[in-house]
């Protein structure tokens, strides 16, 4: 049986062909987006989202198609002129090139991997509409500590601040009286294959945005209050989505975020890990240097069944990442550890 520690897609959630067959059993894949079922869907997924996150009420819930989708969202509403972007790898990149791609201005102040975002000497420009901040880099294994996000706010409370988690959700307990808007997919930290992203706005955003259109946040916002959404979503994967949130609230989130750092000590032990400041290193996606036997790791864990990522971009060849979400147990963490030790801890010195 194969494991998949990928960042994204990832191993599925252990409740996955169970929740597959109930939904084939009600007809899910067939029901309408408009019909009494579908809205009582949305009202438990949207009820399960805000238990697990602790979302309040000041925040809405929009389900989109994707998370480089809920990036042009978020721009498209928010800014006129012009966004900041913390960027500290590619999945920053590209919320920048979404911006750039729109016509809009962007600044951008370039972190290396493991920075911290320096918020008592920095300073930004008087234009700015929005600050964008990448979490949790899956590229290189990075975090920005919540609490240079906070720092941040305080300086600029006028400021929306967006914040990209789709690969660190749900670990971050995040102060959402700090957080305007953020977003997820549901590939990576819960378990479900991809075609769903979910797009948390304050209200004040919603508010004052002037957009007109089938995905401008007042008009998601007048679905949502139906429990439906503008246009047929991925129904099925939306279904998947409240059966996998009642599951993880059954466990609790406290239980989730301790065993996610308890698996993540456990994977440090291998060493040659990219980022080397704990406080900025990613719990959820782990990279470790393997000084050119990427090939060569990857091909031997795959014949025992365990699947691994190859380094991002120009790192392919010398680094492998790690996938520590939910789904994966303490005890596929040590089967991982098992050949990781036997195969190639040794080799990467």
């Amino acid at each position: 049986m194969k494991m998949y520690f990928t960042p994204g897609p990832s191993q599925v959630h252990s409740n996955y062909e169970k929740d597959m067959k109930k939904a084939i059993k009600l007809h899910i894949p067939s029901i309408s987006h408009r019909s009494k079922l579908f809205m009582e869907i949305m009202k438990g997924v949207e009820g399960g989202l805000r238990k697990l996150l602790s979302i309040p009420l000041s925040h809405h819930i929009f389900c989109i198609s994707s998370s480089l989708e809920s990036m042009e969202r978020i721009l498209s509403n928010v800014v006129k002129k012009k966004s900041f972007h913390f960027v500290s790898g590619s999945f920053g990149e590209a919320f920048a090139a979404a911006s750039a791609a729109q016509g809009l201005k962007c600044d951008v102040h370039h972190l290396l991997p493991g920075e911290r975002i320096p918020t008592d000497t920095f300073f930004l420009p008087s234009d700015t509409e929005l600050i964008c901040i990448t979490q949790n880099e899956t590229a290189n294994g990075s975090c920005v500590p919540l609490e240079d996000i906070y720092r941040l706010k305080e300086k600029y409370p006028n400021i929306p601040v967006a914040v990209d988690i789709v690969s660190s959700a749900p670990y971050p307990d995040l102060d959402f009286t700090k957080i305007d808007c953020t977003f997820f997919s549901v590939q990576k930290g819960f378990g479900l294959p991809s075609g769903l992203s979910i797009l948390i706005v304050c209200d004040k955003l919603v508010r004052t945005s002037t957009k007109k259109g089938y995905h401008d946040f007042p008009s998601l916002l007048s679905k949502s209050l139906k429990n439906q959404t503008p246009e047929t979503p991925n129904v099925l994967n939306i279904f998947l989505l409240g059966e996998v949130l009642k599951a993880m609230n059954e466990k609790g989130i406290r239980k989730i975020r301790k065993e996610t750092e308890e698996k993540a000590q456990m994977i440090e032990t291998l060493g040659n890990l990219s980022v080397t400041d704990p406080t900025t290193r990613s719990k959820t996606v782990l990279v470790i240097n393997t000084f050119g036997k990427t090939k060569e790791m990857k091909e031997k864990l795959e014949k025992k069944g365990i699947i691994i990522g190859s380094g991002y971009g120009d790192k392919k060849k010398i680094q492998v990442r790690i996938a520590n979400f939910p789904q994966h147990s303490i005890d596929d963490v040590k089967r991982l550890l098992l050949y990781c030790r036997k195969y190639f801890a040794k080799r990467a010195h």
